[in-house]
């Protein structure tokens, strides 16, 4: 057997991988949106809250497994690298591809809840990348002291920072176009653990197959990182998301786009932090500035087309297709 054949045969069954991982994720991601509104109807918690606390902690684990490994194994590019692409991804992926399928609309009061948080810890992790030489413990204290905060008040907001919002009475939970009959609330919530396990499960297999094929390419894990294995780790935000919207669950997907980035920020460095220090290397600037810029370039986006009745205000498909655009552009410049 030939290297190039035997090459081919390990590309062949790395794709496959690949296949399989999607199938495992999307899987996990019926388990875990589905047992999401099953509980936000049943527990009176409105869509958005779900969206920002719940379904953003569980898409986000799968990067904070990625860069938690990553620092211990002395990976910091990697690890940080990680955390900047998958916002970027979140923001000009996974948003404009939300954007294009269908507008996105929040009142003001939602908007200042949900989106200038994200803002602002932005510019707090942008400042810790252009000052600090390595993230630390007092960085990782600071940070989920920062996540508290952020989760009591939005909590504790509860229905004052949501309008219109609508439950349904419904037992039901949908799973691969079955509907299983569940009346007891604990079963929902270990079916949103199931969701969540089986999207890690699902995206670790992806990381692994999508780094061991740029591995063969040969490149940097900085390179890797923000592109490739950001995409993966964003692909349970991408499928949650969509599959909410698919499901008229809008607010829901915003609030998983908007929690999943202050997760990653807070919660999968802040605790990272907490476990090894993580140095920084200044060729991540650039990377964090383009972060940093696409998140402000929401705030335009959202007034593009402001409906001044109702107070609503909305990213429609041209400010999707912006921001989708600013991602490619990006990974072609990455690359």
């Amino acid at each position: 057997m030939t290297n190039l054949n035997f090459i081919n045969i390990i590309m062949s069954i790395l794709f496959i991988e690949l296949a399989l991982s999607c199938l495992v994720i999307f899987i996990g991601t019926q388990l875990l949106i589905n047992s999401s509104i099953a509980l936000s109807n049943k527990l009176k918690i409105p869509k958005l809250i779900v969206g920002v606390i719940i379904v953003s902690f569980a898409t986000s684990l799968p990067e904070f497994f990625v860069t938690c490994q990553a620092a211990l194994k002395g990976l910091s590019d990697f690890a940080i690298g990680n955390i900047i692409g998958s916002n970027i991804s979140n923001l000009g992926l996974v948003l404009g591809v939300m954007a294009i399928i269908s507008p996105l609309t929040l009142s003001k009061t939602e908007l200042k809840w949900n989106y200038f948080p994200l803002i602002a810890f932005s510019i707090f992790f942008s400042i810790g990348i252009y000052t600090l030489y390595f993230f630390n413990s007092l960085y990782g204290l600071l940070s989920i002291l920062f996540l508290f905060i952020f989760s009591v008040v939005i909590v504790n907001k509860g229905d004052k920072l949501i309008e219109n919002e609508e439950y349904s009475e419904s037992d039901f939970l949908l799973i691969l176009g079955f509907q299983l009959k569940i009346k007891y609330t604990i079963l929902f919530i270990f079916s949103l653990i199931l969701g969540s396990i089986t999207l890690w499960l699902g995206t670790d297999l992806l990381i692994d197959s999508s780094k061991k094929i740029a591995t063969i390419f040969g490149v940097s894990d900085r390179v890797i990182a923000i592109s490739l294995v950001a995409i993966g780790t964003s692909l349970p935000e991408l499928f949650a998301s969509i599959y909410s919207i698919l499901k008229s669950e809008q607010k829901m997907a915003i609030g998983n786009i908007l929690g999943s980035n202050i997760f990653n920020i807070l919660a999968v460095l802040g605790f990272t932090s907490l476990i090894t220090d993580i140095s920084i290397n200044k060729n991540l600037l650039t990377d964090t500035l383009f972060m940093l810029g696409l998140t402000l370039l929401l705030i335009p986006l959202f007034y593009i087309k402001r409906k001044q009745l109702n107070n609503i205000i909305s990213i429609n498909r041209i400010g999707g297709v912006i921001l989708f655009s600013f991602y490619v552009i990006y990974l072609v410049l990455l690359f």
